[in-house]
């Protein structure tokens, strides 16, 4: 009687934690995730970013001169976080970035590399451009960095703007 007993209690402590899970079908039915657009569900501690600047002006830059700008976050979180991916505006821009994983009170960074190359013009044209930076694991999950140059070309050269046809003096396009 006492083994009856004892299997019948380990059979219903089986059965009743197999329905203690918080998995609720509402989770299914309203998750609106792919792989391009991922949600962060996660209902853990996350991190957070801080930006030591989102902004920087170049100033003037020689027409053909590259340029780099760093910027600095720290993880102000309780969680680790990490970039996901890093988008420049234009391919005048190249975008560098830490890939490994940013623990709390630790600082990653992203590096701009702005080709101003036939982006300017004898006046100077002002360039602006921004990068933007999408996080995992952060309360933060997307920071947009931007940058302006004031590129300056030589006396009589023509640049891209006035090749296309544009002559508004400012270059905020590709």
């Amino acid at each position: 009687m006492r083994k009856h007993v004892y299997y019948l209690s380990a059979l219903l402590l089986a059965l009743s934690a197999c329905g203690s899970g918080s998995f609720e079908t509402d989770d299914i039915e309203e998750n609106t995730a792919t792989a391009e657009n991922p949600v962060n569900k996660n209902k853990g501690p996350l991190g957070d970013v801080l930006f030591k600047d989102t902004v920087f002006m170049f100033g003037d830059v020689k027409d053909g001169e590259s340029v780099q700008h760093t910027y600095t976050f720290k993880n102000t979180g309780v969680a680790p976080i990490s970039i996901a991916n890093v988008v420049a505006q234009c391919g005048c821009t190249t975008p560098e970035y830490t890939h490994e994983v940013v623990a709390p009170g630790k600082s990653g960074k992203v590096t701009a590399t702005f080709n101003s190359s036939n982006r300017g013009g004898p006046g100077g044209i002002l360039n602006e451009k921004s990068i933007t930076v999408t996080f995992e694991n952060s309360k933060t999950t997307e920071v947009v960095l931007k940058f302006k140059a004031n590129v300056i070309a030589p006396e009589g050269s023509v640049s891209e703007e006035e090749m296309m046809g544009g002559e508004d003096g400012s270059h905020s396009g590709h």
